[in-house]
């Protein structure tokens, strides 16, 4: 049975206020079916452009997905993340043969600012995504380490038994799309690659490797005022004659205050009015504070 991928969840359940979880795509690599061609393992994990499609196969009974020896094999997905927020990269692998040509597998997490010219993601599922012809294009683009939010190399274990990565960590800072690349690396020697027409440039080297059980996990937690602050539209700031207050989840609201700068309260509510005349009240800087049942909020509000 394959492993059940509970990170994620107790993660999500245990952080407390954790920001929304990344979806990726077939991150166990079953053998379901893909946009065009045979079923395969690698469905929702194909860039042509830049790897050759790596091919299904199973391990002690679970579907898994086969990067072969001397050949380009790589899986490639695009996910969609959170702006300036920290995401951890666990996944299994497998080697075939304990001594190996293969230098080490390459994980690397590429920024969604690198994509080709004019690309907008469509982060389709397997049955429907694009097999090549976009994202990246070219193996320079995705070598290149200006285009990289992280990289990491794991050396063959010496094994044959399924090891898991080092946990890889990383901050996507402005981004919001990252693609994910996976590939072995092996001494490049174009007469044993099996199939030239497909020759990337690079290649694997005597073993077969399998992959399994990908978690890509946001591990950010929000502050209580940040949770908050994303449950109203406030507006507008600064203000005149008016302060609309809308709340935008399902937030219940204990009461709404307003206070002038020396901290006396100029406006009291017990329960969120959705307007508040303020054309009473003289310019300059107040706090608008509203208590929830899970917290409270406090924001700057100008009135001019």
């Amino acid at each position: 049975m394959k492993k059940t991928l509970l990170f994620s969840f107790l993660t999500t359940t245990f952080l407390g206020f954790a920001q929304m979880q990344p979806t990726v795509h077939n991150a166990t690599f079953d053998n379901i079916a893909k946009s065009s061609g045979s079923d395969c393992a690698c469905a929702g994990w194909i860039n042509k452009d830049i790897a050759d499609q790596a091919e299904s196969s199973t391990l002690s009974g679970n579907d898994v997905v086969k990067l072969d020896d001397f050949e380009s094999d790589g899986i490639y997905q695009e996910v969609e993340v959170v702006a300036n927020s920290n995401y951890t990269l666990d996944l299994d692998y497998t080697f075939k043969l304990s001594s190996t040509t293969t230098n080490y597998i390459e994980v690397i997490v590429l920024k969604g600012s690198g994509y080709i010219s004019g690309y907008t993601p469509a982060y389709e599922p397997p049955a429907t995504a694009a097999q090549q012809d976009f994202g990246y294009e070219t193996v320079a683009a995705v070598e290149m380490a200006s285009n990289q939010l992280a990289y990491s190399q794991v050396a063959p274990p010496g094994n044959t038994d399924t090891n898991a990565i080092s946990q890889i960590t990383f901050n996507t800072g402005s981004e919001t799309s990252i693609a994910i690349f996976i590939r072995a690396v092996g001494a490049y020697d174009a007469t044993s690659h099996g199939d030239s027409s497909k020759d990337k440039g690079w290649m694997n080297g005597d073993s077969e490797i399998r992959l399994d059980n990908l978690a890509l996990v946001n591990t950010t937690v929000l502050s209580t005022q940040e949770v908050l602050g994303s449950s109203f539209k406030i507006y507008p700031n600064p203000a005149k004659d008016y302060i609309n207050i809308s709340a935008v989840s399902n937030v219940n609201v204990e009461s709404v205050s307003l206070f002038n700068v020396i901290g006396k309260q100029v406006y009291a509510g017990d329960a969120l009015t959705e307007k508040i005349n303020i054309s009473n009240l003289t310019k300059g800087l107040y706090l608008l504070k509203i208590e929830a049942d899970n917290g409270s909020l406090n924001k700057k509000i100008i009135i001019e």
